[in-house]
């Protein structure tokens, strides 16, 4: 039994753009639904507000003023929160912006920006303390003497220290190693 290949049949244009101003004529009557349920729910709500008594009315505002100051009372905890968090950070050395943004990471429970922060902390106090141990490690003098270092002094120094003091004094790179 032979299978026969059928393509499907394709539309033509004429088709095509016969169904495209048929649902643009079904997409106006919605527009047109939509905007007049629109306007009858704006209707009925004056409607509401004109048959209220005052007490009711009295009553909505209330409402709508405890929501306001709930919604300012939760505002202001948040911020609260985010600079009591922002001060921790800053006392560990973490810089404004940095300290800022962890905090927010911290109140919204947002490990992976939390993550992040600690990441750019991290990079930024490596950088320090390497350019603070540069500028204390002892240089040579224009005579041609030997740098001194402790094993201490080796023993506290970064990578990129102790690549550059292999680079420059290989033999007390070795000696210290």
């Amino acid at each position: 039994m032979a299978e026969e290949n059928k393509t499907p049949e394709v539309p033509t244009i004429e088709e095509l753009q016969a169904e495209i101003a048929r649902i643009k004529g079904e997409n106006e009557k919605l527009k047109n639904a939509q905007s007049n349920a629109s306007s009858d729910a704006a209707k009925y709500k004056k409607l509401l507000q004109e048959r209220m008594t005052e007490q009711e009315r009295a009553a909505a505002q209330a409402k709508e003023v405890l929501e306001n100051l709930k919604a300012e009372n939760e505002r202001l905890k948040k911020e609260q929160t985010i600079a009591s968090h922002t001060a921790g950070y800053l006392s560990l050395g973490f810089g404004d912006a940095l300290a800022k943004k962890a905090a927010e990471a911290t109140f919204a429970s947002d490990f992976s920006a939390l993550t992040t922060a600690f990441k750019e902390f991290i990079t930024e106090h490596d950088k320090a303390l390497a350019a603070d141990a540069l500028r204390k490690t002892p240089r040579p003098g224009t005579g041609g003497s030997e740098v001194e270092i402790t094993k201490e002094q080796f023993a506290k120094m970064g990578y990129l220290e102790r690549k550059k003091l292999a680079e420059e004094h290989p033999d007390l790179y070795e000696k210290l190693k």
